[in-house]
């Protein structure tokens, strides 16, 4: 790999995935959200700097000159949680986008794809198939992501791009957002895309994660304890009370790692605890608490 395109590359994957292209000596263009505040993420490493708002990714082939491009890798998605999540023309803009780009990269002969998919697909396939009423508009969000997976794939292989679309579920320094690890966090207190790009098998479906997996209740104990070893005052006991609303088990088979170990050979390299202890130290000096 020589050259690659990073949307949503100032965001908390988007800028990390950057920071390893560049090690790694790939050529980086960085299209980012046309005056975006978040360059400064970025700006100092030798990235061409593409401004394109989501909603005009198919302006991409006039924009971007190069016809030499090894692959793109989509990161930016609009409203990922709060009522952005819920907001049906925000969601459908995201799914248009995700399929205008692929569009782009036709046009522009690029031969690889590589999007960013979410655990709270495998959640929606699960609920969805129960008879019974679906009320949380929240599956705005899980809807929109499942069908840019299922119909990105059935346009890239139409055209010949290698298609992939990893599902991961992200945390660690330099995240902002409102999502569960962190906000936990808070309140007591890159490289696997880059070897799928380079060794996967085209159309595979790959989960990124540890492979330890185990119920959602011993992670969260996990993030507990550590937030409570770097807080200040009395511990905060964490209340698992009685479950008022749906709670979707998956099976263990869903965060089965084998293909993409067996694939591309990628091993994480922090354990869990030790990145919750990392993820745990950057909040509070961040926050300074």
């Amino acid at each position: 790999m020589k050259k690659a395109i990073v949307t949503g590359a100032t965001g908390f994957i988007g800028k990390f995935l950057v920071r390893e292209l560049v090690k790694q000596n790939v050529e980086v263009i960085a299209v980012v959200r046309r005056g975006t505040k978040n360059l400064n993420t970025i700006n100092a490493l030798p990235v061409k700097i593409v401004e394109c708002n989501i909603a005009d990714y198919h302006m991409l082939p006039d924009m971007i000159a190069d016809r030499d491009i090894d692959v793109v890798f989509h990161i930016a998605w609009q409203g990922v949680s709060d009522l952005d999540a819920r907001n049906e023309a925000i969601q459908m803009q995201n799914l248009q986008s995700t399929l205008d780009l692929i569009d782009a990269m036709h046009i522009m002969r690029i031969g690889c794809f590589i999007g960013c998919g979410s655990m709270h697909e495998a959640e929606s396939l699960v609920e969805m198939n129960e008879d019974k009423v679906i009320s949380n508009l929240g599956y705005m969000y899980k809807a929109t992501k499942t069908a840019a997976h299922w119909i990105g794939k059935a346009k890239c292989g139409t055209y010949g791009i290698r298609f992939f679309w990893p599902l991961i579920n992200t945390y660690g320094e330099e995240e902002r957002s409102a999502r569960l690890v962190n906000t936990i966090i808070r309140k007591v207190l890159h490289g696997a895309l880059i070897l799928i790009a380079e060794k996967g098998v085209d159309g595979t479906n790959y989960t990124i994660g540890s492979g330890d997996a185990k119920p959602l209740k011993e992670f969260l104990k996990i993030v507990g304890q550590v937030a409570n070893d770097l807080h200040d005052g009395e511990p905060v006991e964490l209340g698992f009370g009685k479950i008022t609303s749906n709670v979707i088990s998956l099976p263990i088979t869903t965060f089965d790692v084998t293909k993409l170990y067996k694939d591309t050979g990628f091993k994480p390299l922090i354990p869990f605890r030790k990145g919750i202890e990392r993820t745990a130290r950057w909040i509070k000096e961040d926050e300074g608490m």
